[in-house]
């Protein structure tokens, strides 16, 4: 029962934020009572009444000090050690007035009366936002002031005896209504934590559904970047596809054709490629097929070229700004670098390796339509260089080159 109580007060802000100010005010408040109580023993010790009063003063001391280092302590451990604290202090502040009648005489007690009352009414003050420890520190202090007023059976005692009720009533009020305006204040200072938490929890909750959004658009973009690659890539090859090179084709005639500058195009296809396939299996033929497009691709030496799959065994390279004699150049040098392999290719009629034919095509283009003219010239450049013979570059002219090549 004493933990769960114990772990409610922690948790009450107003508790929390009582016990704090209440441990600060008791620290702030040692040597003024050290100091009071010193004069008190000093004052009746210089007349010679009652010197003995300071033994009085050293247990105060102890108290109050003992008591400062227990509220070091947190939370409700610190409230009970201030209120101990207080309650020996309110204690021994309502023994002193007895003692110095008990030891001076009625007369002499009136000093320590004063005092003591100081003491009280300092304690409403530092101690009145909470009730507890407020009557804990004060009415020890006005049970005694009122009994010795009493028992000085005298007007002024009555009246001292009359007054020190109503004062303390008075203190009672003022302690009430600071501690709702402490209430209000914490309860202000807790619903403000808590919008701002609230409102710090939803700008968190925004953020990381505005990053979860985003993750997933990532991802949905890589996805459709991923599938569009793949719907733009030869499978066997790993070389653009017929359906990109199309694409592809169109884009580069319109920019051509703004920018006035010349397009060009190379067709190749690999010589009696199905008699390579019948004799060597078409596992060996893919193999072959990797090789071509591999050397292909390499001679796709700037930004815009593109080698691509166009057929089974029929390929393409598109060279913008790229005229007719450097694409004659680069397709020679592809022909010849794929003849030099020396990939054995038994059943061909050209060599005993692999070879390949080039159609050449360049234009400036003068309208949108220039592809389809572009296209049917490479094809009729490829077909009249496998007519010449094969394993030779034929340009859309009707110009050969190549080592198969008449003199």
């Amino acid at each position: 029962m004493t933990d769960d109580r114990a772990g409610r007060d922690d948790d009450d802000p107003l508790r929390r934020a009582s016990i704090e100010l209440l441990v600060c005010n008791a620290a702030s408040g040692v040597v003024p009572d050290l100091l009071v109580g010193a004069l008190c023993c000093g004052f009746y010790s210089v007349t010679g009444l009652a010197p003995r009063l300071w033994l009085w003063w050293l247990v105060l001391a102890f108290v109050r000090l003992a008591g400062q280092r227990a509220m070091r302590r947190r939370g409700s451990a610190a409230r009970g050690a201030l209120l101990a604290t207080l309650a020996a202090s309110g204690l021994l502040w309502g023994i002193a007035p007895l003692l110095v009648a008990w030891l001076a005489g009625m007369d002499a007690a009136f000093a320590a009366i004063l005092l003591a009352a100081g003491i009280a009414i300092a304690a409403f003050g530092s101690y009145g936002i909470d009730a507890r420890a407020a009557l804990l520190a004060t009415l020890p202090i006005a049970v005694a002031i009122v009994g010795l007023a009493l028992a000085a059976a005298s007007l002024a005692g009555y009246a001292v005896a009359a007054a020190v009720p109503l004062l303390y009533a008075h203190q009672c009020l003022v302690a009430v209504q600071a501690r709702r305006t402490l209430a209000a204040q914490i309860r202000r200072r807790v619903e403000s934590e808590a919008l701002a938490a609230e409102r710090g929890e939803r700008a968190a909750k925004a953020t990381a559904e505005l990053d979860r959004r985003l993750e997933t658009e990532r991802m949905l973009r890589a996805s459709r970047d991923r599938a569009e690659r793949l719907s733009s890539t030869d499978a066997l090859t790993g070389i653009a596809n017929r359906r990109y090179f199309d694409k592809r084709l169109r884009a580069e005639v319109s920019r051509a054709f703004r920018a006035r500058s010349p397009l060009s195009l190379v067709l190749a296809d690999l010589d009696y490629f199905k008699q390579y396939n019948d004799l060597y299996g078409h596992p060996q033929g893919d193999e072959c097929l990797r090789a071509f497009a591999a050397l292909l691709e390499s001679y796709c030496r700037r930004g815009g070229d593109l080698a691509a799959r166009v057929g089974g065994e029929e390929f393409a390279l598109l060279l913008p700004e790229t005229d007719y004699a450097a694409a004659c150049h680069l397709a020679e040098q592809a022909r010849a670098a794929f003849d030099a392999a020396g990939i054995l290719h038994e059943g061909s009629q050209v060599k005993d390796n692999a070879t390949a034919s080039f159609g050449v095509a360049s234009v400036t283009p003068d309208g949108l339509e220039a592809g389809e003219a572009l296209l049917a010239q490479a094809d009729a450049a490829l077909y009249r260089a496998k007519g010449q013979g094969r394993n030779r570059v034929a340009g859309a002219a009707g110009a050969a080159t190549g080592a198969a090549a008449a003199p």
